[in-house]
């Protein structure tokens, strides 16, 4: 008794065999390809035979939708903040041109490496680096939903990235530039640098969130900008976001002193913002421009420094305090100590030079300290 062939096999009038075999749904599927002989289609059934019992199976009808498409229901799934979806379509529309009409299952890595190529002549290797992420969380995705059985951005060269230079503010730098921001902004400056908040966290600050008592801050919503639309939002870049951090008693008193002076309108109400601009709208990114980057040239300061920057700033401070990696971790709202470490901490030099002359105390025995080396004998 033979044993029933998988599917279907049949000779075409071009001399050709055709394969078609079952699915789930109990319809026949038709093979993308004809074979040139029977044997060959047999074959290939026993193949998708295998790979429905071992639920691999990949519907090639699913490839068959355009990079665009695909795109598109990508940009549209559930819990992504309203930054992240148009920073990822703003990535991925510079890659339409080349890849947009092609079906997913015709993509190939060198389809992938001729649109990296082409954007790494026209953009800096770090922006081609952000948006091929995008790119190739996009082709993750069709893989993980058996779109596609394979992504092709694999083994892609991208340009080398140079690390990003970190600008080292000292307390008397800060201190210099908080006087160089007009007074209202000057607690602002000083939160920025000293808790390291981010932009959207630092201008989402309101009266309640900061417990002048126990002498805390607490970041438990934030300020989006997105197309020069805002909105308030619970939630942060990651959990740890939402945190609380115990701040340098001179802080508190400059926020204290900032709601005296500047928002003294506002008493009573704890939801109201603590920073905002002259006519109490809340403060958008052109600050940086207008107000930020036109302080840090009259204090003297190196020109490259950002808001942001100053984020980095606060935690290097903490690096040559030598505080512990978790607690940095923590104060910055970062999900890992090493997302700390490796992006945002930079290690001074003063730091480092400490570092080696505690190494000088540790390993030279105590009573060559003071004394000159001693000249090694010359071997003749």
């Amino acid at each position: 008794m033979t044993r029933r062939e998988f599917g279907r096999v049949r000779k075409l009038p071009s001399g050709r065999w055709q394969a078609r075999y079952p699915v789930g749904d109990g319809q026949l599927r038709t093979a993308p390809q004809t074979f040139p002989t029977k044997t060959d289609a047999s074959t290939y059934l026993s193949a998708i035979e295998t790979d429905l019992a071992r639920g691999q199976y990949i519907d090639p009808r699913a490839g068959k939708i355009s990079f665009t498409d695909w795109a598109e229901q990508w940009l549209q799934r559930t819990g992504k903040r309203r930054n992240s979806v148009a920073r990822d379509r703003q990535a991925l529309n510079v890659f339409m041109e080349g890849l947009g009409p092609r079906p997913l299952a015709t993509i190939t890595p060198m389809h992938i490496q001729g649109a990296v190529d082409v954007r790494a002549r026209l953009v800096a290797p770090s922006t081609v680096a952000r948006d091929f992420s995008a790119l190739r969380a996009v082709f993750n995705a069709a893989v993980d939903a058996d779109v596609i059985g394979r992504s092709p951005c694999r083994k892609i060269a991208l340009p080398r990235v140079r690390p990003p230079s970190r600008v080292a503010v000292s307390p008397v730098e800060l201190e210099r530039l908080a006087s160089e921001v007009p007074a209202r902004y000057r607690a602002l400056v000083l939160v920025a640098g000293v808790l390291g908040l981010r932009w959207g966290e630092a201008v989402g600050l309101r009266v309640c969130d900061v417990d002048f008592l126990r002498r805390t801050v607490t970041v438990s919503q934030v300020v989006e900008e997105t197309a020069g639309d805002l909105r308030f939002v619970n939630e942060a870049k990651s959990a740890a976001g939402l945190r609380t951090l115990t701040a340098p008693v001179f802080l508190i008193d400059e926020i204290a002193e900032h709601l005296t002076r500047h928002r003294r309108d506002v008493s009573g109400d704890d939801q109201a913002l603590i920073f905002v601009g002259p006519r109490g709208g809340v403060l958008r990114r052109r600050f940086g421009e207008r107000i930020f980057a036109p302080a840090v040239s009259r204090a003297g300061l190196d020109p490259s420094l950002t808001f942001h920057g100053l984020r980095h700033a606060a935690i290097t401070s903490m690096v040559e305090l030598g505080v512990h990696p978790r607690v940095m971790q923590g104060r910055a709202g970062h999900a890992t100590a090493k997302l700390t470490m490796e992006l945002y901490a930079h290690v001074p030099e003063q730091a480092d030079r400490q570092t080696a002359e505690a190494l000088d105390r540790f390993y030279r025995p105590a009573e060559a300290v003071g004394k000159p080396a001693k000249r090694a004998k010359r071997r003749r």
